[in-house]
């Protein structure tokens, strides 16, 4: 089972990261960057952002996840700009960076309305970024925490404008000991499980993808997920048609203790299942159960269904289980039904396990 505060628990629940904002809260929770920068620009978008926070933790501990989140509140996910805190949040205050660049363009999406960071010097790690999120999490519940820290080292390091290094092998290794630093700070202060995101299905299989990733996340003493993301916004063009069979078994060897990968919206696929079939001894999988693609709420039997399917390659006490992505695209209403599926689904195969 998967252990979480010296407990073992089977089939842990949660959600990837982010979730719909209460309506109370609009734009940027964090408009100011530079490593000086202070954390939140007045008290009252501080009480805002909190209370926000303290709301989907209520939905989730309502729902009867294992493992709650701040849901991301922080995300500018009531606009098309959600993109924008996900891919500058922490590089924004990091040395090195400017808050220019140019609108990034990555495979398959074009002019998305978020600009590259912008490194001009050695990126460095100078001070806290995530405290007040992960303050704002932990401070309001006794549950087990997961904090999800951005998108990851490899990911970035293809999105900056490189204006310093000229080697992105460098320029990676750079950001992942940053990153790492702002790791071990944050299990600091009470994170149970830390994650971060990897587009992946961009890459080819590279060494410096995996060195990158190891090196953030060495030494962490908490529970470390990788999320390979698909992306959600613009309808994700060019992403779904790509399988776990391009993704494993390289990815065994980043250094973690999750890999967590979307299947609900591949329909729990063939390739998929013989893809991470490869799961090597000692690791963990989480199962995305949830499509956050699709407005129509799943029922307790889909969830069900869809973690038996996974079980057929993964041993129980190895498996958690998710949402496939973010949920913020959906109304609130249906995103609170989806998570609630998630716990009723895990408990119908849980008592089958335990043959109740």
């Amino acid at each position: 089972m998967v252990n979480i505060r010296g407990k073992d628990v089977l089939l842990p629940t949660t959600i990837v990261g982010s979730y719909p904002r209460a309506q109370f809260l609009e734009g940027k929770v964090f408009p100011l960057t530079g490593v000086n920068s202070p954390e939140f620009p007045s008290f009252r978008a501080r009480t805002l952002y909190r209370n926000a926070v303290a709301l989907a933790i209520k939905d989730m501990t309502d729902a009867g996840l294992d493992v709650v989140t701040d849901g991301c509140q922080h995300y500018e996910s009531d606009s098309d700009y959600e993109q924008g805190e996900i891919f500058h949040f922490y590089l924004d205050r990091l040395e090195g960076f400017v808050p220019y660049g140019d609108n990034i363009s990555a495979g398959h999406f074009d002019n998305i309305p978020v600009y590259k960071p912008t490194v001009v010097g050695p990126i460095g790690w100078r001070r806290p970024i995530f405290k007040p999120i992960v303050e704002a999490v932990t401070q309001q519940t006794g549950q087990p925490v997961k904090v999800q820290a951005a998108v990851g080292p490899a990911t970035m390091s293809a999105l900056i404008t490189d204006q310093h290094y000229g080697d992105i092998g460098a320029l990676s290794k750079d950001l992942a000991r940053a990153l790492n630093m702002e790791l071990r700070d944050m299990v600091s202060r009470g994170v149970d499980i830390i994650q971060f995101a990897e587009v992946l299905t961009f890459f080819d299989p590279a060494d410096w993808v995996v060195d990158a990733i190891n090196i953030a996340l060495d030494g962490i003493s908490a529970y470390k997920v990788i999320h390979i993301c698909y992306g959600q916004q613009e309808g994700q063009p060019g992403v779904t048609e790509l399988r776990g069979a391009k993704l494993f078994p390289w990815l065994w060897d980043i250094n973690c203790d999750q890999i967590q990968y979307e299947m609900c919206s591949h329909g729990f696929d063939q390739s998929d299942i013989d893809a991470i079939s490869t799961i090597p001894a000692g690791r963990d999988f989480g199962v995305g159960v949830i499509n956050g693609k699709s407005l129509v709420a799943e029922t307790p039997e889909q969830v069900a269904a869809g973690i038996r399917r996974v079980l057929e390659v993964v041993p129980p006490e190895r498996l958690m289980v998710y949402t496939d992505c973010t949920l913020t695209g959906l109304k609130h209403i249906v995103a609170k039904r989806k998570i609630e599926a998630i716990a009723a689904g895990t408990e119908i195969v849980r008592a089958e396990l335990r043959g109740s």
